[in-house]
């Protein structure tokens, strides 16, 4: 945009000589050359130079339904969920990959990392460990689509994705692997005029937060939260009993016996609580990986970051009642607490935290497993109160700056308590990225990632002795994850705190969850498509008035501008010409 000069000429009826003042005004919002000018620059398209009213679902989300090679510029998407805005020309997307790692299903210690020290938890680190890649993109399709092919351009070979992305169902070696793409609504400036949230995931898509503002974010007192919305706990059900040994780590969920396992970057459990009701995923080889063809998402086992499910102390009954595990992200999750009268350590294991965690690799809270159930107390009935709950999701933020005092919110959920059974286990806190432009600060911003606490298993219940009436609580969910450009007001990623059982409030063998991370980012730490701020110029100027003050000597002219900010002083030399002496 080309520049403008204004030149103001002053008179006065008494003869006041001419002065040109110049006055170099920059356009409003330019968008000029991007700061990063080189060839690789990829920059969405500012739809207008307004500032926007944000409130509710702002996202829309599409599972990818093909694999995508690096450097792939098109992409295979299914149905679009949540905000109904379809994908546009020059729109700023986020691609992805939820789930994504493998593990040992050998049902013993060494389930989970293959490392029979961790006791029946982790994942495996090896080339199926890509959950979490993500990276920033711009569409290029010619027409809007709300479902089919996308053609993108990234920071990829060839202008294409940096990274592959991998969708899969479950097979007999292998959990089910899932990417998305998210459209990020990109504008100038964004009042929240009520509180943000995602659509919870549902397995394929959604669990996100992502929103770009080049400008000012002004919060208005309001909340950005995603708390609950990530992997979803395992689902509770009232079970009579199946003859199999109490040391499974992983058992089929054909066998009426144990708790189930949650979901998380390993895979998906068949039977999960989803928002309070039970899902029955009818999963190919039940969800997760176990040997014969057959699977195994059921029993104390955690795979990658979910809590394993409780392992029943009598399994022929169902009746002993151990707690379900918690979900892990930033810190790992709780354990499970024991079984009933038989006092044994079979509750679910901890979910893992993950390892891999950086600005440019985050996932979702990990779900709680389920505790064994065959009176199927609580609320709601039929042992769907003895669910594992839901992790927190995600959120991802790119701002010039922030202006009032709000919150960002990803805690994992809570657990319930339950009368003569055991209570499932915590979600883990999810994560968070918030980055701002160049120092501008992020005090008023309060941060929240911190893993949910369990329920309590017969809280009413005087103990009557040791074991007595306790039964297994659930683990407490893992601290989040958070990584901002400077630091926030506040930032919690606290751990989750485990169940406890009877009158006397013991833990019972379960633990709480452990801390979370946080840490400092920068832009460049985040791949993929620029920044709002990095390819526009935020100089914004809005010209309200010019005055000339002549109480001074020499004369001064005031340009104010928006909100009555002073922009340019100038100097005006006022000259009287002199009467003659009579």
């Amino acid at each position: 945009m080309p520049t403008q000069f204004t030149f103001i000429r002053f008179y006065t009826h008494i003869g006041i000589r001419l002065i040109i003042v110049f006055l170099l005004v920059s356009s409003f919002l330019c968008p000029a050359a991007p700061a990063r000018a080189q060839a690789s620059t990829v920059c969405f398209t500012l739809p207008d130079r307004a500032s926007h009213n944000v409130v509710g679902q702002v996202n829309s989300y599409w599972p990818g339904t093909a694999n995508a090679a690096a450097g792939a510029t098109t992409l295979a998407l299914g149905v679009r969920r949540g905000a109904a805005v379809d994908i546009a020309y020059g729109d700023l997307l986020l691609v992805i990959q939820m789930q994504g790692a493998a593990i040992n299903y050998e049902n013993d210690t060494p389930y989970g990392s293959g490392d029979a020290a961790n006791l029946g938890s982790g994942y495996l680190n090896n080339a199926s460990l890509i959950a979490g890649q993500y990276e920033y993109v711009v569409a290029r399709n010619a027409t809007p689509i709300s479902t089919g092919s996308l053609t993108i351009e990234g920071k990829g070979t060839g202008g294409g994705l940096m990274n592959a992305y991998t969708n899969s169902n479950s097979t007999n070696t292998q959990g089910q692997i899932r990417f998305q793409v998210i459209r990020v609504p990109a504008y100038l400036n964004v009042n929240l005029t009520g509180n943000v949230t995602a659509a919870a995931w549902d397995g394929t898509s959604g669990g996100i937060v992502a929103l770009e503002v080049v400008n000012i974010l002004t919060l208005g007192g309001n909340t950005l939260n995603v708390d609950g919305a990530g992997f979803r706990g395992g689902g509770g059900r009232q079970l009579s009993g199946y003859n199999s040994p109490d040391t499974d780590y992983r058992t089929r969920s054909t066998r009426n016996a144990n708790g189930s396992k949650g979901e998380g970057i390993a895979g998906s459990p068949r039977y999960i609580n989803f928002n309070g009701a039970l899902l029955d995923t009818a999963a190919p080889y039940d969800g997760y990986p176990g040997t014969n063809n057959v699977g195994g998402s059921y029993a104390r086992g955690a795979p990658g970051n979910a809590g394993g499910g409780g392992t029943d102390g009598n399994p022929t009954a169902n009746d002993q009642n151990s707690g379900g595990g918690g979900g892990g992200n930033g810190g790992t999750g709780g354990l499970g607490g024991n079984s009933w009268s038989s006092n044994q350590a079979v509750g679910g294991r901890n979910g893992a935290a993950f390892a891999e965690r950086s600005a440019s690799r985050l996932v979702m809270g990990g779900g709680g497993g389920a505790g064994t159930t065959n009176n199927g107390t609580g609320t709601p009935g039929a042992g769907l109160a003895s669910s594992g709950s839901t992790g927190g999701g995600l959120l991802f933020l790119r701002i010039g700056g922030i202006s009032g005092t709000g919150t960002i919110t990803s805690n994992g959920a809570n657990s319930l308590d339950v009368e003569r059974d055991g209570t499932g286990g915590a979600g883990a806190g999810g994560s968070v990225l918030v980055i701002a432009n160049g120092t501008a600060t992020l005090t008023g911003l309060t941060i929240n990632a911190r893993g949910g606490t369990a329920g309590n298993a017969w809280p009413s219940q005087a103990p009557g002795g040791d074991p007595g009436e306790r039964h297994g609580p659930g683990g407490g969910g893992g601290g989040g994850v958070v990584y901002t450009s400077s630091a926030p007001t506040s930032v919690s990623v606290n751990f989750g705190l485990n169940g406890t059982t009877t009158t006397a409030g013991d833990a019972y063998g379960s633990t709480s969850g452990a801390v979370g991370v946080t840490g400092t980012a920068a832009i460049a730490d985040i791949p993929g498509a620029e920044a709002g701020f990095e390819c526009y110029t935020p100089t914004t100027v809005g010209l309200t008035s010019l005055t000339a003050s002549p109480a001074l000597q020499p004369g001064w002219l005031f340009v104010t501008g928006a909100a009555g900010v002073v922009l340019a002083v100038a100097g005006v030399g006022l000259f009287r010409r002199k009467r003659n002496a009579h």
